[in-house]
């Protein structure tokens, strides 16, 4: 055998698959893993890893990411080597780059700009034509929107490199953008849904995996089931697979007395019938509890509701549903963190135009009687009395001039000061403008629930970015820290402190369960043959490197990352490597 391009000499491998860790040598020869052994290979190798007191394990596969929405900007994705994660599954949530019709649907990424587009107050229009958006486009980032097709798009990636590799997914909100333009908010017309079908064809034939939707957002939120059905047909013909962020918390806009918040179990109820009437395996996005308790439950009765969805989910493999389920491995969800508790008043910060202003206008009686009045008709998403009575206990102080507040809810503050929540928290605003807080969306009993379940996956729902991007306009958002520390927090919170996963458990739902999940047959593991995806990582020292307050900071312990046989983290630094792939999926295999 010729010499091995790079050798790990003294691993602990993990290899993936589940199977007992032990010590032993890899060896990796052009983009594969060419040796693996307890024994050292007699044969030599151009560079050489000494991994003594390292783990070996594959790299981390996101199942559940949006790094296509951003990869052309930042083609390194240094958020996501930096953690050990070397293949990102995009196009989650219904949003994908393309297809583009006459109007670019607003993802994520563009809030910081968006509104140098058209000024708003509540919430951002969602589209805008392309040619509109491309100026902007131009202006500050030096490239436009020069693409229409799926294919197109996988195209102008490939030309650009990366340094992670990519697995594509069509999102139904991109698809019914493209057919329908401004007028969405309705039912497709038989016509439409037949273009719509013509679009998922043309992204299946590119290379996706499949078609992902996000049913709490729009246009897709205005789709019924049938429309979902006929879509995900086109998806069976070239066996894909249908990832939904399902049903649960109605569009994300503003919401009236007269409307009742949805039944969040009949979303995954939904994506179970699509699965069942076209015999395509159904991925559960993100999963959260199906059933609403009020008031607040003790955290039994959280992990009871948690275990009544996940029979839902079961009862539907047993009836023969080809269904699983990722989550994210935290409890503050994911995507973006706003720290800042002046951001949850953002429409009226916008209107005021600066934090002194909106400071002095809510000192006014009628100015915060308006304000309340908003609040409790459910205009403004982010505080809505309407479909969350119990909003307030969702907001933890974690950092304020009154120290008394620190760790309190402010649901706690508002009962200490007998005061109703919304007065509480314009109260808190204009006594400590700069209060930071941290949101508890999920009880971590909820989280350790679903991530013991044997068909659990993990995946970390942010973008590819590097160390610097911020929203400099309200709602200041920062990235999550899962952008840069999700995989491993993971192993420390679940392995190491409550022990409710092995480490060989631990990383198989983060490596070959999304890669078996996704038909990757030759990633997600450490095997000869297998692509050389590796990740070396000190167990002792594994951790995120920042928090809730501030994420943009590396993890500690990731030592190591190879990407398709080439070195791309090296002692804990990116090495400026892009051996990443575009990992399309051939036809209908």
């Amino acid at each position: 055998m010729d010499e091995f391009d790079i050798l790990i000499e003294n691993a602990m491998i993990v290899d993936g698959t589940g199977m007992q860790r032990f010590a032993g040598y890899i060896g990796v020869k052009d983009e594969k893993i060419a040796y693996l052994s307890v024994e050292k290979p007699g044969v030599d190798a151009k560079h050489v890893i000494d991994a003594k007191g390292l783990i070996a394990c594959p790299g981390f596969v996101d199942i559940h990411g949006h790094a296509d929405e951003t990869i052309i900007l930042y083609p390194k994705a240094e958020n996501y080597v930096l953690q050990g994660v070397t293949t990102v599954v995009g196009g989650n949530c219904g949003f994908s780059p393309a297809p583009v019709g006459d109007y670019w649907l607003m993802s994520f990424w563009e809030l910081d700009w968006w509104h140098e587009l058209k000024p708003f107050k509540y919430y951002p229009p969602l589209m805008h034509p392309v040619e509109k958006v491309n100026e902007k486009l131009k202006e500050k980032f030096g490239f436009t929107i020069d693409w229409r097709t799926f294919g197109e798009y996988l195209d102008k990636v490939e030309s650009k490199g990366m340094s992670i590799n990519l697995v594509p997914i069509v999102g139904h909100n991109a698809i019914r953008a493209a057919v329908m333009g401004e007028d969405f908010k309705r039912k497709a017309k038989p016509e439409e849904i037949e273009k719509m079908k013509e679009h998922v064809r043309e992204a299946m034939e590119a290379g996706a995996h499949g078609l992902s939707s996000g049913l709490d957002y729009a246009p897709g939120f205005y789709a019924d089931t049938q429309e979902l059905i006929e879509l995900v047909k086109v998806v069976k013909e070239y066996n894909g697979i249908y990832a939904t962020h399902w049903r649960r918390t109605g569009i994300r806009t503003e919401t009236r007395r007269e409307v009742k918040p949805p039944e969040k179990i009949k979303g995954i109820i939904e994506a179970i019938e699509i699965g069942r009437k076209t015999g395509v395996p159904v991925q559960v996005s993100h999963i959260l509890t199906g059933y609403v308790i009020y008031p607040p439950p003790p955290p039994e009765l959280l992990e009871a509701a948690a275990k009544a969805t996940l029979k839902v989910i079961e009862d539907a493999r047993k009836d023969g549903v080809d269904i699983a389920f990722d989550l994210i491995p935290n409890t503050t969800g994911g995507v973006f963190s706003v720290p800042r508790l002046i951001a949850l008043l953002t429409p009226w910060l916008r209107e005021a135009g600066s934090e002194e202003k909106l400071i002095e206008n809510l000192k006014a009686e009628d100015y915060r009687r308006e304000v309340k009045e908003a609040i409790y008709a459910g205009k403004w998403y982010s505080v809505n009395p309407i479909i969350n009575p119990y909003w307030m206990n969702g907001i933890v102080i974690r950092k304020c001039k009154n120290e008394e507040y620190v760790g309190k809810t402010l649901g706690e503050i508002a009962k200490m000061k007998n005061a109703d929540p919304v007065d509480t928290l314009i109260d808190l605003i204009i006594e400590d403008p700069g209060t930071l807080i941290e949101p508890k969306i999920v009880d971590e009993r909820e989280v350790v629930t679903y991530v013991k379940h044997p068909l659990a996956m993990i995946g970390i729902d942010t973008f590819a970015l590097d160390f610097k991007w911020e929203a400099k306009v309200p709602p200041y958002y920062l990235p999550h820290p899962n952008t840069y520390g999700a995989y491993p927090r993971y192993i420390r919170r679940f392995v190491k402190e409550l022990k409710v996963l092995t480490l060989e458990e631990a990383i198989k739902k983060a490596t070959y369960m999304p890669a078996q999940r996704m038909k990757l047959k030759d990633r997600g593991a450490i095997k000869v043959g297998y692509y050389a995806d590796i990740l070396l990582f000190d167990y002792n020292s594994i951790s995120e490197g920042g928090d809730y307050l501030t994420p943009r900071k590396p993890p500690k312990g990731i030592k190591y990352v190879i990407i398709n046989g080439k070195i791309v983290v090296e002692n804990g630094k990116h090495t400026g490597a892009k051996p990443g792939k575009l990992l399309r999926k051939k036809g209908k295999s």
